[in-house]
């Protein structure tokens, strides 16, 4: 079986999904370049949009396993489309410390990415997903990390 490339991607899901990168990337370019207060309104809107993406990733799943009724999926199949939703609320309901929650959301994403390969591997998912959830991972953790160091490493005035 060839490796998909997003080529094999639907139009419609690889232009939404790299356009959902727009809100990352706004987000890292604001931490970096706005005055501390803007900043810090840029960067919790990155992480709350961040928990809102890992809310979907875990729909996904979800969705998946609803489709594929008649294998009748079970537990660990619904239960993992509920996990990255309820760390995503668990981050921000708990008003974590910026740097643990970025931290924490820098990590979720590649996690996430782990499970949809070993799902498409499976053939739970769509063999093309990878495809289209790694460009969309490497960006979207970059981002997260790039906003997180601003609170490391804050610029000099």
């Amino acid at each position: 079986m060839a490796r998909s490339t997003l080529h094999d991607v639907p139009r419609p899901a690889l232009i939404l999904g790299f356009a959902g990168l727009i809100p990352f990337a706004l987000g890292a370019v604001g931490a970096w370049t706005l005055d501390a207060e803007r900043a810090g309104f840029a960067i919790p809107l990155q992480f709350f949009y961040a928990s809102a993406v890992l809310s979907f990733l875990g729909a996904v799943h979800w969705g998946l396993a609803m489709a594929d009724a008649d294998r009748r999926a079970g537990w660990a199949r619904y239960g993992w489309g509920v996990v990255p939703a309820l760390a995503g609320w668990l981050l921000t309901a708990l008003e974590f410390e910026p740097v643990h929650m970025g931290l924490a959301l820098t990590l979720a994403f590649p996690v996430t990415l782990a499970a949809d390969i070993v799902a498409a591997r499976c053939g739970l998912a769509p063999r093309w997903y990878p495809a289209l959830r790694i460009p969309l991972t490497l960006v979207a953790t970059l981002c997260l990390a790039a906003s997180t160091l601003r609170f490391v490493f804050p610029p000099t005035s």
